[in-house]
């Protein structure tokens, strides 16, 4: 039974880490697909990842030690159909005449294994048929290239890694995996009643698609922030250092005025309101007739968003570290700490009412007199 724990602790403790490598991908695609984040998808999504990864941590884990490998004697595979037929036969007390010797077969190792390389890709079968609607001879088919990956994992010893291979290449497993697959496929049709069908959820997802929600802005500004702002900064600097003029005044009007400004002021200003990430995931800003959103409304926006918001923040919290940290406890300080202070609580609590409100009309889209719409409607009226 550890041989089985073991992958699957092993699977629990990497998924947080893949889950947050791919959460930005993946709500980049929903957003660009549908205009909506669901729940729901969610779930099937991630746990499908998980069961992948467990499923290949259940094939690879646990990893002997190279040297013990390399003098391994036996075979490295096996190309005969239905020797673990034989084996159950051959190896159990089981008796089709004999009832009760059929339960006791079952907790024997040659039942227990073909089981378990059954039931290894049964859910695979049923997400398939599932969430991504794929008929039975689909179904088949994707299993057994499956089953061939496995197969070959371990034919390779693992890439390579190892010698030879640690765990047999046997042709029963693509059979017996291939045959799980499909009768997952079989019963996802029973058990997608007790779920949201697919359908279900897409159409859910465009009906929300017109929403700009705070977590569809907060996934532009991750992009916007974390690729546009830090690639073209690395890029200028890069020209900079090339052209021997760079200098640590040059880098801080680079990376906190050129590299934002483009991303945030003139990139919108020519694709009609919309950033980078803000393209990405369809949404666009304009003025709150719906107009086109000019230059001197994009820069006061910023401005607002990125000069005063982001260093009345930044000022507050540098200045609390003055103060009771370093304690630096001047009268300037404290006055210093007091007004940011001021503007980082209104700035706070804009965003908490925003987002319990769900009006997401912050502050310096109101002063600016912009708004942000969705741009999955107009697309959709334009194809019509």
């Amino acid at each position: 039974m550890s041989a089985y724990l073991i992958p699957i602790k092993t699977a629990a403790l990497v998924f947080p880490f893949l889950a947050l490598l791919l959460a930005l991908p993946f709500m980049i695609v929903q957003y660009r697909r549908y205009g909506s984040f669901i729940f729901w998808r969610a779930v099937v999504l991630y746990t499908f990842v998980f069961y992948l990864i467990t499923a290949y941590f259940l094939i690879t884990l646990p990893l002997p030690s190279i040297a013990s490998v390399a003098k391994l004697t036996t075979p490295r595979y096996n190309l005969v159909p239905f020797m673990a037929l034989r084996t159950f036969l051959n190896t159990t007390v089981f008796s089709p005449l004999h009832p009760g010797t059929w339960l006791a077969a079952l907790k024997q190792p040659g039942f227990i294994q073909p089981a378990f390389n059954l039931l290894l890709t049964v859910p695979f079968g049923v997400y398939l048929r599932y969430y991504f609607k794929r008929s039975v001879p689909q179904v088949l088919v994707m299993t057994f290239g499956l089953s061939l990956f496995f197969e070959l994992t371990q034919l390779s010893g693992l890439y390579g890694i190892y010698p030879r291979p640690y765990r047999l290449f046997d042709v029963d497993d693509l059979i017996i995996n291939t045959t799980g697959g499909v009768l997952g496929g079989l019963i996802a049709p029973a058990l997608m009643r007790a779920f949201p069908s697919r359908d279900e959820m897409d159409a859910k997802s465009r009906a929300r698609g017109s929403q700009v929600t705070w977590l569809r802005r907060f996934v532009a500004f991750l992009v916007d922030n974390l690729l546009g702002v830090w690639l073209i900064g690395a890029v200028l600097e890069l020209i900079a250092t090339l052209l021997g003029v760079r200098s640590a005044l040059g880098d801080v009007i680079v990376t906190r005025v050129l590299a934002p400004v483009f991303i945030f002021v003139v990139y919108p200003l020519v694709r009609r309101g919309a950033t980078p990430g803000k393209a990405l995931v369809r949404i666009r800003i304009v003025q709150e007739d719906g107009a086109p959103v000019g230059f001197g409304r994009l820069l006061w926006r910023e401005f607002l968003l990125y000069g005063v918001a982001q260093y009345s923040v930044f000022g507050f919290m540098q200045l609390f570290n003055e103060i009771f940290v370093k304690f630096h406890r001047t009268e300037v300080n404290f006055a210093l700490l007091g007004l940011f202070g001021l503007v980082a609580a209104f700035i706070v609590l804009n965003f908490l009412w925003e987002m319990v409100t769900r009006d997401n009309h912050y502050f310096y889209d109101v002063w600016a007199k912009t708004k942000q719409v969705s741009t999955i409607e107009t697309d959709a009226q334009t194809k019509v």
